[in-house]
């Protein structure tokens, strides 16, 4: 019924860009026109289509007091109306008369059948004679009134830009108003537009050049060695010491007893562990959980290592001290993931992410670096604004799609031309960025597109988004890269219940996922170009809890693959001991990390090629660590194979790096200006023979806590211990 009818507006099925009204089908409810006038011999013209015969559309007329009762004049279907219509998959057009014993009436239209859809178009009332088909109706303007399209465009620009919208971009928006082919479309087109530009997003005034921008196009291939590093975080709290477990010791103690004695219900038996070997470690054999077979595989062949009890550090710490010299407030999730992903407990460089300083470093000395994040962002790739290009968010299945209309599309380049020197910088920005950015999605979305796996991911979260980063691998030379950096996650391991349950569902998919991903690159010759390196929030208790699960922790087991990875070790120290006796452990085996994130991430940023001078900017806190508890470089990572493609790797001069280090470090003594040598790549070192221990250039700073810190700290735990100094409080975040 009027205003409340069941139908809508839609575009023409035949001609494109018409629209024409399609009543929903009822049995009882019509569309109700409002009330006509008749003058003198009336008539009612309209134009029907449906694609089959019979399809049930009809048309006619109430008195104009009655929305209750319609007479059908034409139906299309025999002894529906009063006469039969057929469109036979045409538009065809009709007129009827209104009977003059009606002074007012309204317009009735409906659906009778549902077997097909129906549609009216050019529905006019106008004097005339005779009920028939086959006649033509005439053209007519469409009612409306003059500079109405003008008044709603101005009274949008006010709303939404509180009057900066300019002159010229209100005439853009007010054709397509007008070309909509009705006020509601019209309305939806006019909004989307204005929610584009940039005095919508900014205050700033605009004086464009009526210029258009640029185009957009991916650098020429670049000639370095390409190296890639996959950041992969199990979010949740990955229950590690089931991931690395204790199998044979004969050193010094059983170990697996005594791992058996502390985990109680959750420990996996021996006789259910994979074995592998390990030296230098308190166990010569220690057991992989037993859903990770490709862990196993990748281990025994020398493609994958473990780092042993690693985690956020601020600097060492003992069980008397931990709370006190941790900056990082410990056991919550949201700080020591956030941690994990920045490696900067004082802050040094707000804002970034581990992975995007060392995009920065090696974006100001000619490299190329490409940044992707699977279906979220993360601060691990965020590097300083204006160094490094920002990181993408693709989706899982590729490049996702910019939802607007062709047309709209067509528009915006118009409606954010170039613009003059003195107008507004952050408009400026925003129109270049939001071009830019289309321009670099509609490249990207065409290069993927172009490509396949060699092999069949499977459909799980972590294999998708593993197979997306294969797939944007692949374009590297299209996008003339020479480094990229992916973030990519997985959730599902906080398991404060059903340990075991929880973490074998987990780690079978996780399993599948690295093993699907490791034959992939083998099968596009890229294993040895890009390394995986896995992290979490932190691990977990080792004691249970009642509900068969285990709850936060510290200290953890991770691994790194990779084939340029030093494989078939463990790095770092496995505990000597698990019970609470054990100089790491901490009430319900919360075990204190013997070796930092910097420390892992300090040997990566080494094999991408930045130099020994520079760590300490991409690590602010490296000096509060002893090279005793950091990886040497040379025992993470073999030589590297030679780049794939066929152009022969050169050398480039790197661009001035910065002149001076950050000003907040731990000791904040004036660094010398420096420029740094050339870097070769790939490495020359040879694997012939074992390493010795790498010394650094610098040597190790004393761990001094700095001064102007709070001495309050709080320790938050799942059994809400505190523990704090002075008189302050501060509620745990959880």
């Amino acid at each position: 019924r009027f205003g409340d009818f069941l139908g809508e507006t839609v575009e023409d099925p035949v001609v494109s860009g018409n629209h024409v009204f399609q009543p929903t089908h009822n049995g009882n409810g019509y569309f109700f026109s409002p009330i006509a006038t008749r003058l003198g011999n009336t008539i009612v013209k309209f134009q029907y289509y449906a694609e089959a015969d019979r399809s049930g559309g009809c048309i006619g007329y109430s008195a104009s007091e009655n929305v209750d009762y319609q007479t059908w004049v034409y139906c299309d279907f025999p002894g529906y109306g009063q006469n039969d219509m057929l469109s036979t998959g045409s538009w065809i057009t009709c007129q009827f008369e209104i009977p003059s014993e009606l002074s007012g009436f309204r317009i009735v239209i409906g659906d009778r059948r549902s077997s097909s859809v129906t549609y009216f178009d050019n529905v006019q009332v106008t004097s005339g004679t005779g009920t028939n088909c086959g006649v033509t109706p005439p053209t007519l303007d469409p009612p409306g009134q003059d500079g109405f399209s003008d008044a709603v465009i101005d009274n949008l620009a006010t709303l939404l830009t509180a009057g900066r919208l300019s002159d010229k971009n209100k005439a853009i928006i007010r054709d397509e108003y007008d070309n909509a082919g009705s006020s509601n479309d019209g309305m939806k087109i006019a909004q989307q537009l204005i929610l584009t530009t940039a005095e919508f997003h900014t205050t700033n005034p605009i004086e464009s050049k009526d210029q258009p921008r640029e185009g957009v196009a991916f650098p020429p291939p670049s000639p370095k060695p390409y190296k890639a590093v996959v950041y992969l975080m199990l979010s949740g709290g990955c229950d590690s010491y089931n991931m690395l477990v204790p199998h044979t010791c004969t050193k010094d103690k059983d170990m697996y007893a005594e791992y058996l004695d502390v985990r109680q219900q959750v420990a996996i038996m021996k006789q259910d562990l994979l074995p592998i070997d390990a030296e230098g470690q308190i166990c010569e054999r220690f057991g992989v959980h037993p859903d990770l077979t490709d862990i196993q595989r990748l281990y025994n062949s020398e493609d994958l290592l473990f780092f042993a009890n690693t985690g956020v550090l601020t600097q060492p710490v003992d069980k008397s001290n931990y709370n006190v010299l941790t900056e990082t407030q410990l056991f919550a999730h949201n700080h020591m993931q956030r941690e994990a992903k920045r490696v900067d407990p004082y802050s040094v460089a707000s804002g970034t992410g581990v992975l995007g300083r060392m995009a920065d470093y090696l974006a100001k000395n000619g490299h190329n670096v490409g940044s992707f994040s699977v279906d979220r962002y993360s601060v691990a790739l965020v590097g300083k604004p204006g160094v490094s290009a920002a990181p993408m968010i693709v989706n899982r299945n590729g490049v996702p799609s910019v939802y607007l209309k062709d047309r709209t599309r067509e528009l915006l380049p118009n409606l954010h031309n170039r613009t003059e020197s003195d107008s507004g910088f952050f408009a400026e920005t925003w129109s270049e960025e939001l071009i830019r950015s289309l321009g670099i999605n509609d490249l990207l979305s065409a290069e993927l597109s172009q490509v396949t796996t060699n092999i069949e991911f499977p459909t799980d979260y972590l294999s998708s988004q593993l197979a997306t980063v294969s797939r944007l691998i692949a374009t590297r030379n299209a996008r003339g890269v020479d480094t990229d950096t992916f973030y990519v996650e997985m959730g599902g391991y906080d398991t404060h219940s059903n340990v075991e349950e929880n973490l074998s569902n987990r780690f079978t998919q996780l399993n599948q996922a690295l093993g699907a991903f490791n034959r992939e690159l083998e099968a596009m010759s890229m294993w040895n170009n890009v390394t995986l390196v896995q992290t979490s929030d932190f691990a977990r208790t080792l004691e249970p809890n009642s509900g068969l699960g285990t709850d936060h922790a510290w200290g953890g087991n991770y691994i790194m693959m990779g084939g340029a990875v030093k494989g078939g070790q463990i790095l770092g120290k496995y505990p000597d001991g698990l019970t609470i006796e054990s100089t790491l452990a901490l009430g319900r085996g919360r075990m204190i990390p013997s070796s930092p994130w910097d420390g892992v991430f300090r040997g990566i940023a080494n094999w991408l090629g930045v130099p020994t001078i520079a760590m300490t900017d991409v690590f602010p806190n490296l000096n509060n660590f002893d090279e005793d508890i950091l990886f040497d470089p040379n025992d993470m990572f073999g030589e590297v194979a030679p780049n794939p493609p066929t152009a022969s790797p050169t050398t480039a001069s790197p661009s001035k790096p910065p002149t001076n280090s950050p000003t907040a470090k731990i000791e904040p003594t004036a660094t010398p200006s420096f420029k740094p040598t050339v870097i070769t790549d790939p490495p020359t070192r040879s694997p012939t023979s074992a390493p010795t221990k790498k010394g650094d250039d610098s040597t190790s700073a004393p761990t001094v806590k700095p001064t102007d810190k709070p001495t309050f700290k709080v320790f938050c735990a799942d059994d809400a211990t505190y523990k704090f100094e002075g008189t302050a409080t501060k509620g745990c975040d959880w």
